[in-house]
């Protein structure tokens, strides 16, 4: 099958975004279909967007320009709108070009004109629609995407998408599959990072530092727990100085960002994995998705085989059962995820928690078996069997 995935990250950058669509198109060139990622901008960064994202060259990327230049005259919520309908525009024209049997995106835009332009198309939502600024105009354009005739299928990351989604817009349940993030395999050759420490316990956080990752509850275990050593890989330069400022210990180290390909050598080489979501979690948009999330950094810390400590939160326990797969832990109070890290002290309870969490995640969780999923019910879908 000939699939078009029609988006507009910038590549290669350090968005969520980015890897998911990257990881999403590896996949489904993985499992045998003819892959063409089309619409992202060429970032600054002069990287190997392969190596970078640690992927296989096995998909084309076809680039378009930006949009236009910012122009001050123009509010910046508009001048987002108007940039997004020319890209999916754009987006859309170079995919009838190659003749796609599916359309694949993550911008209702874009399938919305996908649609209109005859090809079969896959919306995949992350947080409910509308949910920005335009919501009214986004709410309009959603609606007449579910009703034409080429619209297979709605994806959606967490089963609260997939209820609202249902109620909100009376979708046909068979029309909307939820189908969670997911991540790769560690790669077993990986050489493991030495920290030469003599800490009992080494603890890594990994991601952004956006408000609502976790800075009090980390810094409250950073200065009670003298047995582990923390570590911080991800951030911006100016959020690091921030997290610097309120936690003065010598027992946190920050290792600033690491590219996508590099991550897996950090993971594996924490005993203790931290995801203390809050329950105000702001992306860089701004938005709280606490409600909708299925965080990447869930199942990618799954894949190494290490225990996590991860708030317990709705989202989460979708995904977690606590005391099984990992230990969760109250996000309002730091009492517990001290208490729980100095359980996690017994290596034999970080053993079964962690090769639990790695058995789940074999079983459902990799970008291929999400990848086969979805391409299955379309196809039933299209064929007129669902």
């Amino acid at each position: 099958m000939k699939i078009a995935y029609l988006g507009s990250p910038v590549l290669p950058s350090r968005s969520a975004h980015s890897v998911h669509m990257m990881k999403m198109c590896s996949a489904l060139s993985d499992i045998g279909h003819e892959v063409y990622l089309i619409g992202a901008m060429r970032g600054e960064e002069s990287e190997d967007v392969w190596e970078y994202y640690g992927v296989k060259n096995s998909f084309d990327i076809i680039y378009v320009p930006k949009p236009y230049p910012n122009l001050p005259i123009v509010p910046e919520v508009y001048l987002k709108a108007g940039g997004n309908v020319v890209n999916s525009w754009r987006s859309v024209k170079e995919a009838a070009k190659i003749g796609p049997d599916l359309v694949y995106t993550r911008n209702e835009t874009t399938a919305y004109l996908a649609c209109l332009k005859g090809l079969y198309t896959i919306y995949e939502s992350h947080v409910p629609v509308p949910f920005e600024q335009l919501g009214r105009c986004r709410n309009i354009l959603f609606k007449r995407l579910l009703k034409s005739e080429r619209f297979l299928l709605l994806v959606v990351i967490s089963e609260s998408i997939k209820k609202y989604h249902e109620y909100r817009y009376n979708i046909d349940p068979d029309r909307i599959l939820l189908a969670r993030d997911a991540a790769d395999p560690v790669d077993p050759s990986i050489t493991p990072i030495d920290f030469d420490d003599d800490k009992e316990v080494q603890v890594g956080y990994i991601g952004n530092l956006y408000e609502g990752r976790g800075r009090g509850i980390i810094q409250s275990m950073v200065q009670e727990c003298g047995h582990a050593h923390f570590h911080v890989v991800g951030g911006s330069r100016d959020d690091i100085e921030g997290w610097k400022r309120s936690i003065k210990k010598d027992n946190i180290t920050f290792h600033g960002f690491v590219p996508p390909s590099e991550i897996d050598r950090y993971r594996s080489s924490f005993d203790v994995l931290l995801a203390p979501y809050q329950r105000e979690l702001r992306v860089d948009g701004g938005q709280n998705t606490v409600r909708w999330m299925s965080p990447l950094k869930i199942f990618e810390y799954m894949a190494t085989g290490k225990p996590m400590l991860a708030s317990d939160l709705p989202a989460i326990r979708e995904i977690l059962v606590d005391g099984e797969t990992a230990l969760l832990c109250d996000p309002d109070d730091p009492q517990e995820w001290i208490d729980a890290l100095n359980r996690l002290r017994d290596k034999e309870l970080r053993d079964k928690i962690g090769e639990r969490a790695k058995k789940e995640f074999h079983e459902r969780y990799t970008w291929k078996k999400r990848a086969e999923m979805i391409i299955h019910r379309a196809n039933e879908l299209k064929e007129g069997k669902g």
